[in-house]
């Protein structure tokens, strides 16, 4: 009888009460109405707001009806999550309306909230401390989006990912985490869909996507590989390796600078290598690798890690949301730019801590600390070289001060 449980799920999650409420109130099928979706919202906009309020009601709590009642059965913690699954899989593909439905997000929704109930009230587990800072970086990130680009489709982009690895990186491998990563998965794949079907739009002007999409915005992340390489091998080898790559670009420089013809060649040959503000002076990335160098000459591997992490993803977060959504002026950038920083640094700083231990207040203090130097023009030299040294030294004053 258990395992006839999924079974039952699917047939609950095929209901759909707007479909039906359509059918009674207004003799029409929903689906060719609206956006086409047979969820609450399209329910809204075509048959008005108490139809709505039950479609959502329902949709909410199917899924988390199906698996209960599985649970009731005696099923195991695997099938009884998997008849909640079903339940999204029924709403979007009913048997009786030819397996077109809804997008299943207020029935997967349902679930996510039990989840976390579950966890949270440590039904399952008790809770370990990186948890619960784990949901304070995530609750601090999704809040950061919202306020930078006020869309929450720009929100699930951003978040489901972020929320995906720390259910990994935080939780141990069992029936639960497993299926809250796959609930974070399904409403990222919705979000993409919507963006592909164009149900949902980025609207990133084509200059500001120039800006963003260039060898150098790519080219930041990899840079991340030094923090990477720090857990394999010795700190003197990864000096001469970030040493060598930082000496590489310095001397480019100087011959660029020292000889006009090869300053002229390199922006002639090679346009988007360097910005046209560089001519007559180091480039951002020439400055950038230098300071990882002294990070990692200065202070401990961890904190110069973490401070190297503020200066890539921190920065170029900043950069991406301050072109699309940047408004507020704010010193010489924009405020969301400044709050992206802070975000992202935080969440880089975080996972990283997973891996060498460093007090999440020191690391929030940091990316504090960096996300507000960022905009400063400090004696005039280029915040790619600032920030990470000044972050790096508040943090490490704090770790030895404390």
């Amino acid at each position: 009888m258990i395992y006839l449980a999924p079974i039952a799920g699917y047939i609950l999650g095929s209901i759909s009460p707007s479909y039906f409420l359509g059918r009674v109130l207004r003799h029409i099928d929903l689906r060719e109405y609206g956006d086409g979706n047979l969820g609450a919202t399209n329910t809204k906009r075509v048959l008005g707001l108490a139809p709505a309020v039950i479609t959502a009601i329902f949709d909410l709590s199917k899924g988390v009806l199906a698996l209960y009642i599985a649970i009731l059965l005696g099923a195991p913690d695997w099938l009884a999550y998997l008849t909640g699954l079903l339940a999204v899989v029924g709403h979007i593909f009913p048997f009786y309306l030819g397996f077109r439905g809804g997008q299943g997000a207020a029935t997967a929704m349902g679930l996510l909230f039990y989840s976390f109930y579950q966890i949270i009230t440590g039904k399952i587990y008790n809770l370990a401390l990186d948890t619960l800072l784990a949901l304070v970086v995530l609750g601090v990130l999704a809040l950061g989006v919202y306020f930078i680009s006020r869309r929450g489709n720009i929100v699930g982009l951003v978040t489901l990912p972020a929320a995906i690895a720390l259910v990994f990186l935080v939780l141990p491998l069992k029936t639960v985490p497993i299926y809250l990563a796959i609930i974070f998965a399904f409403h990222f794949s919705i979000q993409v869909f919507n963006l592909a079907k164009g149900k949902a739009t980025l609207n990133i002007p084509e200059q500001v996507s120039r800006q963003i999409f260039n060898w150098r915005s790519i080219a930041r992340p990899l840079a991340a590989l030094f923090v990477v390489i720090s857990f394999f091998v010795s700190h003197n080898i990864l000096l001469y390796f970030v040493g060598v790559i930082a000496l590489f670009f310095i001397i480019l420089d100087l011959l660029r600078l020292l000889i006009g013809r090869v300053n002229f060649l390199f922006f002639a040959k090679l346009k988007g290598f360097f910005k046209e503000k560089e001519k007559a002076k180091f480039s951002s990335m020439t400055l950038f690798l230098t300071a990882v160098f002294i990070l990692y000459l200065v202070f401990p591997g961890n904190i110069a890690s973490v401070a190297a992490l503020f200066l890539i993803f921190g920065d170029l977060m900043a950069k991406v949301f301050g072109l699309i959504f940047g408004k507020t002026r704010f010193v010489t950038k924009t405020l969301e730019g400044t709050t992206a920083y802070f975000i992202f640094s935080l969440l880089a700083g975080f996972i990283f801590s997973l891996f060498t231990p460093l007090p999440f207040w020191i690391l929030s203090i940091g990316a504090l600390t960096a996300a507000l130097v960022e905009p400063l023009s400090i004696f005039g030299i280029d915040d790619n070289f600032t920030v990470g040294l000044i972050s790096g030294s508040v943090m490490y004053a704090l770790l030895v001060l404390v």
